[in-house]
Formats: C-alpha cells, structure tokens, sequence
C-alpha cells in the first residue's frame, strides 16, 4: 500500500495537540510514502528479534506507529481544514483526555471531511472524528463521549495485540524485529520535542500496514464494550452528562433505520457491532454513574455546526 504524503502539523493543516504534557514528538513532515510494500529481507535472526516479537512496544515506538498510520488515514480521507473547529475539538479531547488511563500522553485530534460516520484511534494518542459524525451530534457532551470512546482504545493499548501479531509475522519473513527500535530512536530535545530518525524501516512498514487496516477494520467486539465503559467514566470525570455515548449510540441507530440516513452510517454500523447490546450495556452502567454533567448544547452549536470556515490564502 502507497500512501501519499501527508503532513501532520500544528493548527495549519486540521490536526491539533493541546495541553501540557509532552512525551510524544514534532509530527511535522510525516510522510513520504510511509506505508509501503516491503522488499527487504534478511538472512540471520538476531535473537532480540525473537525477544521483541513477543513484547509490546515502547512509548516512543508507539507514537512513532501512530503517526505513520496518521499518514496512511490522510491518504484515505481529507483532513478537514477548519481550525476553529479542530481546535475546539482538541479542547474537548484533551478535557477528556486528562481524566483517562493515560493522561500524560500527548494527544493529536483531527476531523475529517467526509460524512461517513466513523471515528478512529491510531496508537499514540491520535484520535480523527469525521464531519459525519459531527452531524449526528446535538451536544458536546455527545463530542466528549466519542473522543473518549476512541480515547479509551488508546489508554487500553488495544493495538497491542495487532502490532505483537505481526511483529511475530514480520519475524517469520525474516524481518527483523530490532529493525524498528534502529529506525525510530527518539531524542529529547528542548521543551519536550523530539527528534526521529527516518520511519522508513522494513519492520515499521509491516506494522504500520497492519494497524492502518486494524483502525480501518474496527476493534473486536469485547474491545468496543471496554472502550464504552472506560469511555463514559472519562465523560463523567471531566464533568459532563455521562449519557452522552448512549445518546449517540441511539442517534446511529435512529439513522440507520431511515433511508435517507442508511447509507450516512453504514460504516460505523459496519465498524461498531451489536448497537442494541452496547445501548443495553450504556444503559446499565449509567444507572450507576452519577446523574448530571454539563451538556454544553449552546456551545457545541454555535462552533461544531457552523459552516466550514473558508481555508486561508
């Protein structure tokens, strides 16, 4: 798989990182076809191959994994360029985020212009809303509760066990496992940036072909139920209505059964099984979360559903 170039930066470009913590890198000038078919092989396993097939990766790994799938996911989808909305969805993220697993991770958001309804985590704490979904939403409580959903994944390290799978792959082609850890040395520079060396490895390129098609495909049905439940705790932690997800959730559903919506949801329904039991599930939980939580609908209609703004010359 060839992935065009695609640029992950700051404000200019639709994806945003809020907040103070710092352990992930500059993600400017990512790209240069990442995602790319391996021709490369070696004769002789090394024996910290064999060791690191079978152990997770480290933090900066991960990031660095992150940002390739970032730019295979910029092949796939336009990245909206509207930096009011992405940065007011990044203020909401990071709310969130902060009440999660792993709130000293620095975390990316981004929203893509297509009206798929569908969100995706990448591993390292990049997180992609679509236009789509934004639609279906009244509220930002509702925004909060799919972050955090998809935030969830992250925290929960639930692309650990694709990565480990074919990392163990990778190892039976005879690539070689320590590869990644040659190609992507992260170096603390000042104020918590970080310098890398070129992603353009044979290990890094089979696992980041790997989670690309895992962000694509969805999460197993036991992850999506852990995902909800983390979810609506971080929801409620960061002060809003915790019924968010559930509202969302029906919203989905709702469209789903009208023929002019059928097709606007498709593919979450396709990515996200079993609706009714998730909203059985959401439903049971709330009963023992504490009722309120700000549901911002003011807030989340005059910067969530105003026109696109026009992109700058």
């Amino acid at each position: 798989m060839m992935a065009r170039v695609f640029a992950v930066t700051a404000v200019g470009v639709g994806l945003v990182v809020l907040g103070c913590q710092s352990r992930g890198g500059d993600v400017s000038g990512v790209g240069n076809s990442i995602i790319s078919g391996v021709r490369q092989t070696v004769n002789r396993i090394n024996p910290d191959d064999v060791r690191g097939a079978t152990t997770e990766l480290d933090e900066p790994e991960e990031i660095e994994l992150g940002r390739a799938v970032s730019s295979a996911l910029g092949s796939r989808y336009k990245l909206l360029r509207d930096d009011p909305l992405t940065r007011y969805v990044a203020l909401v993220g990071n709310a969130v985020a902060q009440q999660s697993d792993r709130p000293d991770l620095r975390y990316y958001f981004g929203v893509l212009d297509t009206t798929e309804v569908n969100a995706f985590a990448a591993p390292g704490g990049y997180v992609f809303i679509t236009r789509g979904t934004l639609l279906l939403m009244r509220d930002e409580a509702t925004l909060a509760a799919v972050l955090a959903h998809e935030i969830g994944h992250i925290a929960l390290r639930h692309h650990v066990e694709t990565i480990k799978t074919e990392k163990q792959a990778a190892l039976t082609k005879g690539i070689g496992a320590s590869a990644l850890r040659v190609g992507s040395g992260y170096i603390r520079g000042a104020a918590g940036s970080a310098a890398t060396a070129p992603l353009h490895s044979p290990l890094m390129n089979v696992l980041a072909d790997g989670a690309f098609n895992a962000v694509l495909k969805g999460f197993s049905r036991a992850e999506e139920e852990q995902a909800d439940a983390v979810g609506v705790k971080y929801t409620a932690r960061a002060g809003y209505d915790p019924a968010g997800l559930r509202d969302f959730l029906r919203a989905v559903e709702d469209g789903g059964k009208q023929p002019a919506k059928s097709g606007f949801v498709a593919k979450f329904t396709a990515t996200h099984p079993g609706t009714d039991e998730r909203l059985r599930d959401q439903d049971n939980q709330l009963k023992t979360m504490p009722a309120g939580g700000r549901r911002a609908a003011t807030r989340f209609e005059q910067r969530a559903m105003k026109p696109p703004s026009p992109p700058a010359r």
